[in-house]
């Protein structure tokens, strides 16, 4: 795999099961970010070799993995986990599951995986707690259904596009909205700069439905505080996906 160093490694150094060393009472804000582009005909045998791999994290209590999957509607499958600096990076993580399981099983499990796919990349994704409306008692629990926006832009518009997330949010609160949203910053390893904007609900139709209420409550002058954003986007893509607790790892004691 090319890590985010650039170097071709084997696949035991993959990044997505980054230990993190954070206060307890402090969420995290940055992210490792591994995404496999994965083969439509492969996604079975992908999804077998995930969910061994993760069997095994749990039966091992692998101490230094935390890692959060996602299945994305076009068959990318994204692992995102915690890091608290760049120096992380260069931790091994997965040595504890190498000797625990030994060198031939590690070897062939990841062997099925990498038959899955044909390229696969590495990148640091930034949450803005600033930029993001989460208003009280709003919730993402129970929520496994993701809708992400991303509002790519010029660097030299990055001030007035920050201004502009900003005046969103400060008219989602004025209007009373009910329903949340997270925002993230493109870091080491993308090749353009945007704000992506993640939106919960248990499925398509509630975060349709989520929408529409949105969009009565904020009226003319929404529409209006959307545009300003909008008119600095150089490119807008949307995807769909979903949380997969299933094929994702936390250690007992976290």
């Amino acid at each position: 795999m090319k890590t985010l160093k650039f170097q071709f490694l084997p696949f035991l150094t993959l990044l997505l099961f980054m230990n993190f060393a954070m206060a307890q009472d402090k969420a995290p804000t940055m992210f490792v970010v591994h995404t496999d582009h994965v083969k439509f005909d492969k996604m079975q045998q992908y999804e077998e070799v995930a969910k061994e791999m993760r069997d095994l994290m749990e039966k091992h209590q692998i101490k230094d993995g935390y890692y959060t999957t996602l299945s994305i509607e076009d068959g990318r499958y994204v692992y995102v986990s915690p890091i608290s600096s760049m120096a992380d990076l260069d931790k091994n993580p997965m040595a504890d599951l190498y000797e625990k399981v030994g060198e031939e099983k590690f070897a062939a499990m990841f062997s099925k995986m990498d038959d899955c796919y044909d390229n696969h990349h590495d990148n640091i994704v930034h949450r803005l707690d600033d930029l993001s409306y989460m208003p009280e008692g709003y919730s993402t629990e129970g929520k496994n259904y993701r809708e992400y926006h991303f509002l790519y832009y010029a660097p030299r518009n990055s001030a007035a596009m920050n201004k502009a997330m900003a005046g969103v949010k400060e008219m989602f609160k004025s209007k009373n909205i009910k329903n949340g949203y997270e925002v993230y910053h493109s870091g080491f390893g993308d090749d353009e700069s945007y704000f992506m904007v993640a939106i919960s609900g248990t499925d398509a139709m509630a975060i349709a439905q989520g929408g529409k209420s949105n969009n009565e409550l904020m009226g003319d002058e929404g529409q209006a505080a959307l545009y300003e954003v909008i008119k600095l986007a150089s490119k807008y893509d949307q995807v769909e996906g979903n949380m997969r607790p299933d094929l994702s790892y936390l250690p007992a004691s976290n």
